[in-house]
Parts: structure tokens; sequence; C-alpha cells
């Protein structure tokens, strides 16, 4: 505001959020009280910062020069958000809540990490492009998300098959939007991993495309991203299961799984199938198997 003001653009130099104080680059980003909570939740955001700095470059090169790994990503995404943040509220838009910018700035780093095979300390297979049978005393359960933009709501598919490829049980189940695909990725994998567990099966392979989350049960990985605890839930329910695995698989051995997620954007809410399916759906088993 305070360069628009400069500019003769707008009639003030007051920052939108607080109505108090100019809102110049450090402010909006910063020092501004109505956004103070998202800098109060890891206190070496202060450690690191200079006491009171003079300018968003002197702010920006006390985290850029700073060893401590990871400090300087988390910091520019959270500046990111914030900004955009702003720019929400500047013009009448749904702004991100402060108390959800630090875990949205762990769960883009945690993704960014992830796609550039930085979290993972050892190679890893691609993912499988045919479904494959499990070893005969397993099952497998595939889960999918797809979302729904217009109403706000998100889908789970879930399809648990025998090790000959023939249907157990399937779900399919609207849920509202998360903050981010990961999010919804990660409660699909609960759903799945929790579906198993209510059908009574014990021997599981969980198989899904979200390489975010698939890698990060994987390797123990995910503590800072917004789906944390959502990982948490996964690893205390699969604990129960006698045997069970997680494997990442390509989008087309996960056909069915994605056709039940976008089958609840009609469902008012959960569908269960058990030992059968619906006439849409069924063919489509057929094929993944055959």
């Amino acid at each position: 505001m305070v360069n628009l003001h400069r500019r003769q653009i707008v009639p003030s130099v007051s920052c939108a959020l607080c109505n108090v104080l100019p809102e110049d680059s450090l402010h909006a980003v910063w020092y501004c009280e109505a956004i103070s909570g998202a800098w109060s939740t890891l206190d070496w955001f202060h450690q690191t910062a200079p006491p009171r700095p003079t300018s968003f470059t002197e702010l920006l090169s006390s985290f850029l020069y700073n060893k401590e790994e990871f400090r300087a990503e988390i910091f520019v995404i959270m500046v990111w958000l914030l900004w955009n943040r702003r720019n929400a509220v500047q013009f009448g838009h749904p702004p991100l809540p402060v108390a959800s910018i630090c875990s949205s700035a762990g769960s883009y780093l945690q993704e960014f990490l992830q796609a550039q095979n930085v979290v993972p300390e050892s190679p890893r297979p691609p993912p499988m492009q045919q479904w494959r049978p499990p070893d005969p005393q397993c099952f497998k359960v595939n889960f999918d998300a797809a979302l729904f933009q217009r109403s706000n709501l998100a889908g789970i598919g879930i399809i648990a098959r025998n090790h000959v490829g023939e249907a157990v049980g399937a779900l399919s189940s609207p849920i509202p939007m998360a903050q981010s695909v990961a999010d919804i990725e990660a409660l699909a994998c609960l759903k799945a991993v929790q579906f198993a567990l209510e059908i009574g099966l014990n021997r599981v392979v969980i198989e899904g495309d979200s390489a975010v989350i698939i890698n990060a049960l994987l390797h123990g990985a995910g503590e800072l991203a917004s789906f944390g605890n959502i990982l948490d839930d996964i690893r205390l329910h699969s604990s129960v299961f006698p045997f069970v695995e997680f494997v990442h698989v390509s989008r087309i051995c996960n056909s069915v799984a994605d056709a039940l997620a976008k089958k609840a954007k009609s469902n008012v809410g959960d569908q269960i199938w058990l030992n059968d399916l619906p006439s849409d759906i069924a063919p489509l088993v057929l094929h993944d198997v055959h």
C-alpha cells in the first residue's frame, strides 16, 4: 500500500489486515499483528531473524545464509503463502487461516522434496505399470482421491481384491475439501487402512498413486507436513495388521480406485459394496486384472 500510495493509485497507506500501520513489504509479511500467529509457531524463526529487521532484504538474507537445513525454504514458502493470503483479503477472497500457514509450508516443502527425490535416501523402483496379484495369503487394497472444486468436496475410492483379482470390498465416499491434494490423498490412505480392518483383512498390500504419501510412509517422513497427523493415524492403525506393505503404483494400476473416487461426486454418504460391485465399476476390475 505504501508503494501504491506513492504512485497515487490508492488514497491510504494503511494495512488492510491490521488497519493500523502503513503496509510496506516488511510489514505485510513480518511485522503485522494480524499474521503474528504464523511466525510464533516455531521458536527458530525469531532466533534466526535479526531482532528488528529494517528491510525485507535484511530479513531474507538472515535465512538464506543460515546453514540449518531447510530453514530458508520454510521461510520463503511461508512468505509466499502470507503474501497470497494478503492478496486474498485485499480482493475479497477466502484467506488461508493464519494458524495453517506453517503446516501448509511444511506440506509444500515435503511435496517438493519428494518430487526432487531428496527425502528417500536410497533409489526406489519405478511405480508398477500393470496390476499384479499379491501373495496368495494377502489382499490388495487400492486407494485414490478426486477433487470436485465447484462443490468444495472431494471423493475417496477404495477397492480391495484377493490374490486372483476378485473384489472383496469397495468403497466410494465424499469428504469435505482439505487444505491440499496431499492432505486428501493421506485421508484416502487412512480410509483404505480402516476399511481393510473393518472388513476383516489381516495381510494387506496398500497401493496408491500418490508418491508423496507412499514415500512419506516408507521413509518415515512427513512430520512437518500438514498431513503429518494423518500419517501418524495411518501408522497407528496399520500396526494392527500381522503384515502390511505400502506400494506406489502408476495411475494405470489405480484406475478402479480412481473411478470409485469420482463416483463419490453423486453420493450422499459412504457407499460400500462387499463381494459385489456396481455395474459401471465391475468391467474396470476385469480389464484391470486381465
